[in-house]
């Protein structure tokens, strides 16, 4: 529905203001932005939030939709960018986990002619691959399938570059496995930014694969073994180290509170990354599913699991809700938290978008959302989402 009502307000406390605002658009931009009046809202109200839309750099699909395996398709990438914009994520990059290598170049096929569209290639500046050069240890190797993990190859790297007409954004890889540190030299020559992520990796192999130019460490405390030596782990050097930044999977499940806390403080607001890592079982009724193959269970809790053994496998998680989860737990602010799921992936991953509170004559790009605390677990209930001028809800 375009906003071109000259009388369309929205109103609520913008990301680190301290009044309420109302937020006056007309033909999709903003007109005005004045100290909260009493004339009636049209979305929000005197306690709702106002932030920018979302970037979330890690989605394998949502709502039954997969983006795994031989049956992706490009209308499914539109559907996705549908749901997620109701959530507030006006970007966000497919992502791509570990399977045979038809797979991933079909996937990467899909996903580039999809972004044929001028919209789709707005909202998605590209694609992750996770994977399939990863751990093939239990553990560190988490829901991927096993059977697919192959050493580190910049030959197949470039037909999937190829496949995706360029538009591969980021990929993860383990930085132990043989090749991986010449891997990670040769990908970042060709522009692509490289993350480490379900590896078993020391201090040294982190370190080296740093020196090779490796940026990003996927949702890091997962990914692992379930039981590792207390100093001697892959955790603390990737915590250490200055030129990673680290992406987060906020949902309290994948990171308790505590430990969310202790990450964020160690490597700084402004090197944190909040992602959601959602799969197509979020939204999906509780019970056994199918994640790339691998038989998962979907608990009423909202935890995805690897059936009785306890290990997640991807999260139902909203990056909104992901955003509110950060805040209530007292690991960042809202202004930290909207800027670890905006200006810092967008810098890092080289993302032009700008995301920024409203302003007199841009485009209305922002979320109005309440926060519900009548819960333990408080709820981001979402009021309005204007996305490139559009008011989606």
């Amino acid at each position: 529905m375009s906003v071109n009502c000259e009388q369309f307000v929205a109103r609520g406390v913008m990301a680190g203001k301290q009044t309420p605002s109302d937020v006056f658009m007309r033909g999709g931009k903003i007109s005005a932005v004045k100290p909260c009046g009493r004339g009636k809202a049209n979305a929000g109200s005197k306690s709702s939030v106002i932030i920018p839309t979302l970037f979330d750099i890690q989605v394998n699909g949502v709502a039954g939709i997969d983006l795994q395996g031989s049956r992706v398709a490009p209308d499914d990438v539109a559907k996705i960018t549908d749901t997620l914009a109701r959530w507030g994520v006006s970007h966000w990059a497919p992502t791509l986990v570990t399977g045979p290598v038809e797979h991933l170049l079909h996937g990467c096929r899909a996903i580039a002619k999809a972004l044929e569209d001028k919209r789709l290639a707005r909202a998605v500046p590209g694609i992750h691959i996770e994977g399939p050069h990863i751990s093939p240890k239990d553990g560190p190797r988490g829901a991927h399938d096993k059977r697919a993990v192959r050493p580190p190859s910049i030959r197949m790297f470039d037909r999937l570059l190829a496949a995706a007409n360029g538009r591969i954004l980021y990929t993860t890889v383990a930085p132990e496995v043989r090749g991986a540190i010449r891997y990670i030299k040769e990908v970042v020559k060709r522009g692509v930014v490289v993350s480490l992520g379900h590896h078993n990796g020391d201090a040294d192999q982190i370190k080296r694969a740093v020196d090779a130019g490796a940026r990003l460490a996927t949702h890091l405390g997962n990914g692992l073994a379930p039981m590792m030596h207390r100093h001697l782990n892959p955790l603390w050097p990737q915590l250490a180290a200055e030129r990673l930044t680290c992406s987060l999977i906020p949902d309290l499940e994948h990171l308790p509170a505590p430990v969310l806390k202790v990450f964020v403080r160690a490597k700084r607001p402004e090197k944190v990354i909040l992602t959601s890592d959602v799969v197509h079982i979020a939204g999906l009724k509780p019970g056994r599913h199918a994640l790339g193959g691998v038989p998962v269970e979907l608990t009423r809790q909202g935890r995805i699991q690897l059936g009785s053994t306890g290990l997640l496998a991807g999260s139902a998680l909203m990056l909104l809700q992901g955003v509110v989860n950060a805040v209530q737990v007292g690991a960042m602010t809202l202004e930290e938290a909207v800027a670890s799921t905006t200006t810092i992936p967008a810098k890092l991953l080289g993302v032009k978008h700008v995301f920024s509170l409203p302003s007199v004559n841009r485009r209305a790009n922002f979320v109005v959302f309440d926060i519900d605390k009548q819960q333990p677990q408080w709820r981001a209930v979402v009021r309005a989402v204007f996305v490139d001028g559009e008011r989606i809800i």
